[in-house]
């Protein structure tokens, strides 16, 4: 009995050490990662860069008030009240603001885009632990999957940040799929917990996740022309699980979202690349372009069949991401879908095929990985196998560094031209703007580049740009008369001084209105209407005034978030409880076998 209890104590001891030292490894694989951009402590932003940075800006001041929670754009995005907070999750938005507090802006940035590279490679490992078993395939996998230069064009050279996070939950979204349809029904949480994490990333990564599902679900219902209830249950208690994690993400879509004539992206297929132009710059392995998935990528494309002909799960794996791949080309011909009102609306939501990257690095990644420890394993190496992992991690090393290199290219290109404020003129911020930790700030008087207007209201497309121009420049209607105005800002809250005439019977503020927005108009709480531009509107007899508008979400926004705290508590629970019951059933076991 002692002997046993003793031989249980080690192996637990043992596995400890074992998910520490690859821990360890994955954090100083991360380190030499980002060191460098540590070191240069400069950013040349472009695309997405200033809607993230200023999305972070809002949650990092409103934390400084003691305010945890950001609905509304009052100190960033021109002051409109706009509420892409609501709409585009900020989950993963906090560590990076909180991260304000003790670093930099720029160190801020670099140390949070670290986080989730130690993320995808911890995630990977681990899921690709339980899918082959195999520690070799899953650490190489973890490194391959992570440095793929889709993956590092979304976080660090064109700041698609929303898609970069939800790049890290994939494999635990696809695991959890592979137990739910074909292997272990119990771990039906896996696909649950995945799809969660991507709702807190990125709403359309969620979709085109979805989508695959459903095509996959779809080929195993062709193929095997079945699927057993306890798959179907599985698949269910993972969907009611997901919605109890996300609820508080979804609720603002129901209250403010739905049915709401709120702008969003366009959508359509958009910077359609040929098979060629995927080709090229994949061999050069840059990052440099989104057509790119890396040279890896695309030898395993080619050779990838040699490894899996034999194995049919392989082979499976293999030409889903096959399929992919080429799915983000114009082999398949996207442009004359753009008349089909069907394929628009169900698939024209990706707007990019080339988002199709992120899925082919994936499960490419993982044949390569299969590949590449195959050769491994069998080859007999002159030097001890210790010195052929060195020298992979090595040449992840200069390949990661051989990736990045384009963004201090972009950096040295900028010869040292630092961002300036803005000096009223209120344009949209430069493209490759140069930024270090002392003008950070500068960002912040510019429109943003790329989503400005994203979750303004939609209007007639003759008047969009004038009306979209009022808000974001600040402009207060009155009756026939406009005129500019500063307003005071707090956390969630704009307030407007307006001063009227007395035939002027209504005040249009440059707010925008949503479902759950509240107005004071000289200390008390009114009605308001919804003006032509989609803004705050009040009416008033006064003279002078004090306009308030705050965003107060519905009492179901609460609930739902305490809901997805006992959900995850619950998860938690659930697990260390089994943990400690099978570590208990191990050793009953043995006694009796004694």
């Amino acid at each position: 009995m002692e002997l046993n209890n003793h031989t249980i104590r080690e192996k637990k001891l043992q596995k400890l050490k074992n998910n520490l030292l690859i821990i360890f490894i994955f954090a100083l694989i991360t380190f030499v990662y980002t060191i460098v951009l540590l070191h240069v402590g400069q950013l040349a932003l472009t695309s997405d860069s200033s809607f993230h940075f200023s999305r972070v800006e809002e949650i990092y001041r409103n934390l400084s008030e003691h305010h945890l929670f950001t609905f509304i754009a009052s100190y960033t995005f021109n002051h409109t009240g706009v509420g892409n907070f609501l709409f585009y999750p900020a989950v993963f938005l906090y560590p990076w603001a909180l991260l304000r507090f003790w670093f930099n802006p720029i160190n801020a940035f670099i140390i949070w885009y670290g986080m989730f590279i130690f993320a995808t490679l911890a995630i990977g490992y681990y899921s690709m632990l339980d899918f082959s078993k195999s520690k070799t395939r899953s650490f190489i996998f973890a490194i391959i999957y992570t440095i793929a230069p889709y993956h590092l064009y979304l976080g660090i050279y064109n700041y698609v940040l929303g898609e970069f996070v939800a790049y890290t939950f994939l494999p635990l979204v696809f695991l959890g799929a592979y137990h739910v349809f074909w292997k272990d029904t119990q771990k039906w949480p896996l696909l649950a917990i995945g799809i969660s994490l991507l709702l807190y990333s990125h709403l359309l990564s969620v979709y085109l996740a979805s989508l695959i599902l459903v095509c996959l679900l779809l080929g195993k219902l062709i193929v095997q022309r079945n699927f057993k209830l306890e798959r179907i249950l599985a698949l269910g208690k993972s969907v009611i699980l997901a919605i109890l994690l996300s609820s508080f993400i979804l609720v603002p879509f129901v209250t403010d979202f739905m049915n709401q004539k709120i702008a969003a992206p366009k959508g359509g297929f958009f910077f359609l690349m040929t098979a060629q132009q995927l080709i090229d710059p994949s061999i050069s392995n840059t990052i440099a372009i989104n057509r790119s998935v890396g040279i890896v990528v695309l030898l395993t494309a080619f050779l990838g069949w040699y490894f899996v002909k034999e194995n049919p799960r392989e082979r499976t794996i293999y030409f889903i991401g096959l399929i992919l791949l080429c799915s983000s080309t114009t082999l398949i011909p996207w442009s004359s879908f753009k008349h089909n009102t069907i394929i628009l609306n169900i698939i024209g939501k990706i707007q990019f095929p080339y988002r199709l990257n992120s899925y082919s690095s994936l499960f490419l990644s993982a044949t390569a990985s299969l590949g590449i420890s195959r050769l491994m394993e069998h080859t007999n190496w002159k030097y001890p196998k210790k010195f052929v992992w060195v020298a992979f991690v090595l040449l992840s090393f200069i390949g990661y560094y051989g990736s990045i290199q384009p963004v201090f290219d972009r950096i040295i290109a900028a010869n040292h031209n630092f961002l300036t404020k803005d000096k009223g003129n209120l344009i949209s911020l430069p493209i490759n703007a140069l930024i270090n930790k002392n003008n950070y700030n500068n960002i912040f008087s510019y429109l943003v580049l790329y989503g400005e207007t994203d979750y303004y209201h939609k209007y007639p497309a003759k008047d969009a740009m004038a009306y979209n121009q009022s808000i974001y420049n600040n402009q207060v209607i009155l009756g026939k008369r406009v005129v500019k105005a500063t307003p005071k800002v707090s956390a969630n809250k704009i307030t407007y001084l307006v001063h009227k005439n007395k035939t002027e019977k209504n005040i249009n503020l440059p707010v925008i209105a949503y479902n759950h927005t509240q107005v004071k108009l000289n200390g008390k709480r009114v009605n308001y209407t919804r003006s032509f531009r989609g803004t705050v509107q009040v009416k008033t007899k006064q003279k002078n005034n004090q306009v308030t508008v705050s965003y107060q979400p519905s009492k179901f926004f609460y609930v739902s978030l305490i809901v997805c705290w006992l959900t995850w508590a619950g998860l938690a629970l659930t697990w260390a409880l089994k943990q400690k019951l099978g570590m208990r059933l191990t050793g009953t076991g043995r006694k009796l076998r004694r």
